[in-house]
């Protein structure tokens, strides 16, 4: 990226000096060049140093990026309360034309002392871009010193903080701040917290594949705080004791009625957002039970579904109504529910249709040869398959793959077999439910293809399966599958579950004319707003990603509630200027993972699980949860990583 200056992580790109031909490269710099639509970004500062797109006043800036990280400092040591408030008034007082030299040999000074004192990374990061200046720019303060003019110029800045694990949760969720109310014993305050980024505490504590401790910077010393399974305590500690229960003080204050199609995570949390704001907000869901893929992919073993239900009904509680057995888009269609006065439309009927694997018979209907998504739900809503004795090959690498094989071995399966085109490094699904399916005794084949499906009247009696190589990455980034011809074996079986991928069914919209929809069966949507190109839908979760993750869900949902707000309030729809902060540093980078010395090393408490006997013998959960003392063990090793960020703007 060509930058006119930069010291980011304190690699200097300098070309000030330099014609724009010839300036030099900034590999390293992923800053975005426009805000939003009426502004570009002029220039950046924040806690790993600064960046210039083009010139700007930076001594105006320093003042303005200082004051803002004395404002989000908690005042909870005295070197960051302090010291970052006498660095903003000397910096305000050189701006306004009233500085002396010894005010920068002061700021140097406080700027140190604030890096190596300070307890949290409000103080140890916020004064870095401050140094950086006085180095960089120090004829520039000489400069306004002797000149003694303010250097105002009426530049519009924004600022925001962040942190590695907040950047990289899609709901957005204040983690530092849950994780420090935990350590300091306010649990459920910490559940509140949680609660404005997501209602589904419980289930995201149980089931999220936690993007954020990839993030974390736990991780550059030992290994990533446990921000999920903290997320899961916080549920917890509410849920087993007899504590007051939130409650919705906006609660029906609204005329407008929303409709919420699905009540999967995307739906539960759009609704709950929407209530909050005082809407009247109905869910229409096809099944029987709540939580979508959650209620009926997800098994017990990781989520009870009694835990799933209090979840919903704390939903409920806020003001939400539930419609079960209702599908929309036969029967019952959105036009319909217009005449019956609800205004705006959130979609979220999640992927519950399986993709085919492209088997020879595949589609001869062989008893023993279940769609893996069905086979999930089955278990859930209708029947238990019998599996006791059995053979079964579970064809597919991701999380329903592992939910698929982990299942019957609880059922008394003979022997669960996973066959997968790539290498165990390839594998989508989480790393932890692959070792504890190993754990629990499920067998790999790796680098294997589904060719034909093997039966004797009408019974699947195995899997003919062609052996693969890897060949040059695909559009995802692996390398691609390549069958090895002659290279076909067959593994015997009694059940084939096929766990490859789903797909949306789209029926929801039957009445409606206009919603874009892609190729890959899902919705188009504005992927900032969840807005269709018809107004007043909007969607989010697996109908409009694919399917993805419940956070992914999650983050869509709340974004649209506000949104739909938007939209029946007369308001442009569209972000605030902390989402579009939010967006900035994402594409930035917020976490250095080739960042050293953060911190002496401090192991994760380990999550108590049930006996291995027990587990492959039982529904019963296996993640038992922490204790009060583990957890605020866990929640002491956060580095409290809080980040101060700003962007200087020009007009377009």
């Amino acid at each position: 990226m060509k930058v006119l200056f930069s010291s980011w992580n304190d690699e200097v790109v300098d070309n000030r000096k330099v014609k724009p031909d010839d300036w030099k490269d900034a590999p390293a710099i992923k800053l975005p060049t426009e805000f939003d639509k009426e502004n570009n970004i002029a220039a950046f500062m924040g806690w790993a140093g600064i960046i210039l797109m083009q010139d700007a006043q930076i001594i105006d800036m320093c003042a303005h990026y200082m004051d803002t990280v004395q404002k989000e400092s908690c005042g909870k040591c005295i070197p960051c309360r302090i010291g970052t408030a006498v660095m903003a008034n000397l910096l305000k007082k050189i701006a306004s034309g009233q500085g002396e030299t010894r005010d920068l040999v002061e700021l140097e000074t406080l700027g140190r002392t604030v890096i190596d004192t300070s307890k949290c990374y409000i103080g140890k990061t916020g004064p870095v871009p401050i140094l950086h200046a006085l180095k960089h720019f120090n004829e520039k303060f000489q400069e306004a010193i002797a000149q003694k003019k303010a250097v105002s110029n009426g530049t519009r800045y924004e600022a925001k903080w962040t942190a590695p694990c907040y950047s990289a949760c899609p709901a957005g969720m204040n983690i530092p701040t849950y994780i420090e109310l935990i350590k300091e014993g306010r649990h459920l305050e910490s559940l509140q917290t949680i609660r404005t980024a997501s209602p589904m505490a419980a289930s995201l504590g149980r089931a999220c594949f936690h993007p954020c401790e990839k993030n974390c910077r736990r991780s550059n010393v030992e290994s990533p705080i446990a921000i999920c399974k903290l997320k899961r305590f916080a549920w917890d500690y509410e849920d087993l004791r007899n504590v007051t229960q939130p409650v919705n003080p906006e609660r029906a204050k609204q005329q407008e009625k929303v409709a919420v199609i699905g009540a999967g995570p995307a739906g539960l949390s759009a609704a709950y957002y929407l209530a909050l704001k005082g809407y009247a907000v109905t869910i229409f869901e096809a099944m029987g039970v709540p939580g979508g893929m959650v209620g009926v992919g997800i098994p017990a073993y990781r989520v009870p579904k009694d835990v799933l239900q209090r979840e919903t009904e704390f939903v409920q509680r806020m003001g939400v109504e539930i419609k079960y057995n209702t599908p929309i888009g036969k029967e019952l269609t959105i036009p319909q529910l217009q005449a019956q006065g609800f205004k705006a439309f959130f979609v979220s009927t999640g992927a519950h249709l399986s993709k085919t694997m492209g088997a020879e018979g595949e589609g001869e209907g062989y008893k023993g040869f279940i769609r893996g998504i069905d086979y999930l739900r089955d278990a859930v809503t209708t029947k238990q398959y019998d599996v006791k004795g059995k053979r079964i090959i579970v064809v597919g690498g991701g999380n329903v793959a592992m939910d698929c094989c982990r299942t019957p071995i609880r059922l008394g399966a003979e022997e669960v077999t996973v066959v997968y085109r790539r290498t165990k490094k390839e594998l989508p699904a989480d790393p932890h439910e692959v070792h504890d399916s190993e754990i629990e005794g499920v067998k790999y084949i790796f680098l294997a293809a589904p060719k034909r499906i093997v039966a004797e009247n009408g019974q699947v009696t195995g899997l003919e399966c062609l052996r693969m190589e890897l060949g040059e990455p695909d559009a995802s980034g692996r390398r691609r599958p390549v069958a090895v011809k002659g290279s076909e074996f067959i593994v015997p079986a009694d059940i084939i579950l096929q766990a490859i991928g789903q797909d949306a069914d789209l029926s929801v919209l039957n009445g409606v004319d206009g919603v874009q929809v892609t190729r890959w069966t899902t919705i188009v949507a504005d992927k900032d707003t969840m807005q269709t190109n018809v107004p007043y839908v909007f969607t989010g979760g697996d109908v409009f990603n694919g399917p993805l993750t419940i956070v992914d869900a999650c983050g869509n949902a709340r974004r649209a509630a506000e949104s739909i707000h938007q939209y029946l309030t007369n308001q442009p729809v569209g972000l605030s200027v902390a989402e579009k902060m939010d967006k900035v540093m994402k594409a930035l980078g917020v976490y250095h993972k080739d960042e050293k010395g953060i911190t002496t090393s401090w192991e994760r408490v380990p999550m108590p699980t049930i006996p291995i006997e027990e587990r492959v013998s039982t529904f019963g959960e296996v993640e038992v949860g922490y204790t009060l003392q583990q957890a605020m063990e866990e929640a002491a090793r956060c580095l409290r990583c809080y980040q101060v960020g700003m962007v200087a703007l020009a007009k377009n």
